[in-house]
């Protein structure tokens, strides 16, 4: 719950909206203020988000006894649950939007703001089903598999060809990272000499120039940490990976005594609620503030500019409070969704299961790319992507999810 917050403040303080001559904008505070880039070394913390997944999937596949396929099924369905109501209710704002005759390039450019996290989801889900075969690799060939996965990073930074694969492969050794750390080959000094070691690589890269300080992208920089990532972000998530592994042996022990545990128990419920619908604050309070003139728009870096930040993160923050109410209500139902029952052996559903997933992680890049109206309409074709693949993962045989 910790990475989402700060992945959420991170994405407010960034969205330095303006509105000028009738039209909504952006300030581009990363390439507007250079200093600011030194704040993403705090705010990039995706690296622990999939560290974490890899630690999670492993365990959950672990512990269950049904075969691959219903497990797979269920990891998806936890995630195209509350995505595809958020997406669902997106497609309705925007198509309520378009029908009010709202300028189609505005438009897009808020169903774009509301679309771009949802990045982070196929990835996760392309690394979920490759989870048997990740961890399988683990308990065969050791630390050996993370360490194929880093030096494919480096190989592939260097063919611009191919390179687009760090998507995958900068990801997944973060990843394999929390699978090795479940599986104990990740732990004790060797997560503090992982940490050195992150930490040695990415002064080295960032040394030679060749990669830039923001670990985020940073517009009109011609090479970006995040598109794809660059060894450098992977050695800065590997010190990520380190650092947070090494530590939580004593954060879990001092959690344990805490009173606060059940506290954070509860709330790491609502993470996935958070962080689909953390930009939607933002679309709703812009056009209420700017336009009106109810909140200023100082220059930007300016001292006033600053303390306006705090006063929209507090504002976005009360209206996101008020969202999570009801997605906290809905969260039990949408966790209980097992899909659709069908009178067949579970094993030939296989082929369909696969080609839903990849249905719907093909759909969900395509909106998180082009957004929720590109060119200003509705991407029906998309859309209709995704509902069908969500459809096909749901359906289930004669072996019933636990």
């Amino acid at each position: 719950m910790f990475a989402v917050v700060v992945v959420v403040a991170g994405h407010w303080l960034a969205a330095s909206i303006t509105y000028r001559n009738g039209r909504f904008g952006d300030d581009a505070v990363l390439a507007g203020l250079p200093p600011a880039r030194w704040l993403t070394l705090f705010f990039q913390v995706i690296p622990i988000l999939f560290l974490v997944a890899g630690y999670a999937c492993a365990a959950s596949l672990t512990r269950w006894g049904g075969g691959w396929r219903p497990w797979l099924r269920r990891r998806a369905l936890g995630v195209f649950g509350p995505a595809t109501l958020y997406v669902a209710v997106v497609t309705a704002g925007v198509a309520a939007a378009a029908v009010s005759h709202v300028d189609a390039r505005q438009l897009a450019y808020g169903a774009g703001a509301v679309s771009l996290h949802l990045w982070f989801l196929p990835l996760y889900l392309i690394l979920v089903a490759l989870s048997p075969l990740l961890l399988a690799a683990q308990r065969r060939w050791g630390l050996a598999v993370p360490g194929a996965l880093a030096a494919a990073v480096v190989v592939a930074a260097m063919i611009p060809a191919v390179a687009p694969a760090n998507f995958v492969f900068g990801w997944a050794a973060v990843y394999q990272c929390g699978i090795a750390w479940f599986t104990g080959e990740l732990r004790g000094r060797r997560a503090w000499w992982l940490a050195a070691a992150g930490v040695l690589a990415l002064t080295g890269l960032l040394a030679s120039g060749r990669y830039p300080l923001s670990m985020v992208g940073v517009p009109g920089q011609a090479v970006r940490n995040t598109s794809p990532p660059t060894p450098a972000l992977l050695a800065f998530g590997l010190a990520q990976a380190g650092l947070l592994v090494g530590a939580a042996p004593a954060v879990t022990a001092w959690l344990r005594r805490s009173r606060i545990r059940g506290g954070l128990a509860r709330l790491n419920t609502l993470a996935m609620a958070l962080y689909l619908w953390h930009m939607v604050p933002v679309v709703l309070v812009a056009p209420v503030v700017y336009p009106s003139g109810l909140f200023p728009q100082p220059p930007l870096g300016s001292a006033f500019w600053w303390w306006t930040r705090l006063a929209w993160l507090a504002i976005l923050a009360v209206v996101m409070a008020i969202l999570l109410v009801p997605l906290g209500l809905l969260r039990p139902h949408l966790a209980r969704w097992r899909g659709f029952p069908l009178p067949v052996e579970e094993t030939r559903l296989t082929p369909v299961l696969l080609a839903g997933v990849a249905l719907a992680v093909g759909a969900l890049l395509v909106l998180a790319i082009r957004g929720f109206a590109p060119g200003g309409a509705l991407p029906l074709a998309t859309l209709g992507l995704y509902f069908a693949g969500v459809a096909l993962t749901a359906l289930h045989g004669r072996v019933l999810l636990r």
